[in-house]
């Protein structure tokens, strides 16, 4: 009778233990499932981990956790360790009291056993991914007379996807990777669930975080024509430099075959910068540069944009789009540089471009019942998207320009400088700026009071909630707001 008050402390302390490695959990997963990059964030947030109730609090939580099988199969790795050294403890003393001691050192290495629990499936997760790419290749082998297309970029890729996915449409049955899956995994889960025989152009999304990681999805796809949007200060803490940006972007490029076509953004890039591999025939497409497929006659208006689009000095279409931005008047040249090779007739590419819909949190404008317009670039954010972001903004008619923003981030070294210009950016373009973090945005922070900015338009918030009430108090019909990126839960201050 006398353990029992022990045991019950065991049963609350282990029911504890579940509730944090789950949040734990949660954010590995944010964290794509890499033990470095897990760290870093625990190491920031070593004691707020143990907060149960901030953890309960589902307000705060902008992605939740997802139970795929991956996450199973993980979380099952870690009970069973939790399991393994609390039995250990108790067999080898036989001193129930041990059970509670075992339990309070799992709790406070915690976040050690879900890392030592991601090293033992580690085997397994790549054996299945070898498997279900493996699969993946064989559908697509079926599939001889698919037209493949790949699209990369440092920004613009998933925005030109969807448009490109509209525009085809008007001609061929067609199948996009889904959302943000532009992974070897999410890329090789389309094929296997979706693709089907009637499908006659698969689009796949191709993101990077390091060297090697294009190449390796252009392996499974195998793709004809490829499109490079852009290359950009993105992800830099993990690509370590600007030049293996370029270098991984340009991987979609070098594995297109002979017979295949590369569109290449001749903005930022130049014939220069093709790989001496490259087999394929390459187009260019660009605003500002001389480029093979040009925009001319721009015009901006609250409502969208116009322009003609010029193949070298001759004019072949006229587009009219509800889509902001200089940056989607690229995304748009590109699209039509491939739909006119695939032989989409050009009055349907116009006719498509005029019902195409912004992407969600991409330059989203929504008109509220209060009468305020909301731009929402919240998706993401670089240092190329936010000036576009913020000039779009300032074209529009409209009382106060306020932006709400927690900066950008993964800019390695170069974070502090390019936040601090885009504070000065801020300065500019807005009338009012709301900041989200206090640590996170003092490069913005600096920026902005490097500028003649007045010291009584600037709100600095501990969290978008904050924030948003802030931005309640100082709005009014006719103010416009542009919300220019969301950090996940890992950055939350």
């Amino acid at each position: 009778m006398s353990n029992i008050p022990i045991y019950i402390v065991a049963i609350v302390l282990f029911a504890y233990f579940v509730f944090l490695l789950k949040k734990e959990l949660q954010m590995m997963q944010q964290n794509s499932y890499f033990n470095v990059r897990y760290l870093k964030w625990a190491k920031g947030n070593f004691w707020s981990r143990y907060d149960v109730i901030r953890s309960i609090s589902k307000k705060n939580e902008k992605i939740k956790l997802h139970f795929t099988p991956r996450a199973i199969r993980l979380f099952i790795a870690e009970i069973l360790i939790a399991a393994a050294v609390i039995i250990a403890s108790f067999l080898l003393t036989k001193n129930p009291l041990c059970i509670v001691v075992s339990e309070i050192v799992l709790i406070i290495c915690s976040f050690a056993v879900i890392m030592l629990a991601n090293l033992c499936v580690a085997p397994i997760e790549k054996a299945l991914c070898r498997w279900y790419i493996n699969d993946a290749r064989k559908k697509l082998q079926q599939h001889d007379s698919l037209i493949k297309i790949a699209i990369t970029g440092s920004y613009g890729k998933t925005s030109v996807k969807h448009f490109l996915y509209d525009i085809l449409s008007e001609k061929y049955s067609v199948l996009m990777t889904p959302g943000s899956f532009n992974t070897p995994l999410g890329v090789t889960r389309t094929i296997r669930e979706q693709l089907q025989p009637i499908h006659e152009v698969f689009i796949a999304e191709m993101g990077a975080k390091q060297t090697g990681d294009i190449q390796e999805i252009c392996d499974i796809v195998k793709p004809k024509y490829g499109i490079l949007t852009s290359v950009g200060l993105q992800h830099l803490e993990t690509f370590g430099s600007f030049e293996n940006v370029k270098k991984t972007k340009l991987e979609i490029i070098a594995a297109l075959p002979s017979e295949g076509v590369g569109y290449v953004n001749f903005d930022n890039l130049s014939s220069a910068d093709i790989p001496g591999e490259t087999k394929a025939e390459i187009r260019s497409f660009a605003v500002h540069s001389a480029a093979d497929f040009t925009a001319k006659n721009i015009v901006y208006g609250n409502r969208g944009m116009s322009f003609d689009v010029f193949l070298r000095e001759e004019k072949i279409l006229t587009l009219e789009t509800k889509l902001l931005g200089e940056h989607n008047i690229s995304n748009l040249l590109a699209c039509c540089a491939i739909a006119l090779h695939l032989g989409v007739e050009k009055y349907k590419i116009e006719k498509a471009a005029r019902h195409i819909q912004p992407v969600r949190h991409r330059l989203e404008v929504k008109k509220l019942p209060n009468g305020i317009t909301v731009i929402d670039d919240a998706f993401n954010s670089n240092p190329v998207g936010s000036q576009m972001a913020l000039e779009a903004l300032k074209r529009f008619e409209g009382n106060k320009k306020i932006v709400i923003t927690p900066g950008m981030i993964e800019l390695g070294e170069k974070e502090y400088e390019l936040n601090y210009e885009f504070g000065k950016n801020i300065a500019a373009h807005c009338d009012i700026a709301v900041l989200v973090g206090t640590k996170q945005t003092k490069p913005i922070q600096d920026g902005i009071k490097a500028t003649d900015f007045p010291p009584e338009n600037l709100f600095v918030c501990k969290s978008l909630n904050e924030a948003n009430e802030q931005a309640k108090k100082i709005m009014q019909a006719g103010d416009v707001v542009l919300y220019e990126n969301d950090l996940p839960d890992t950055f939350n201050e």
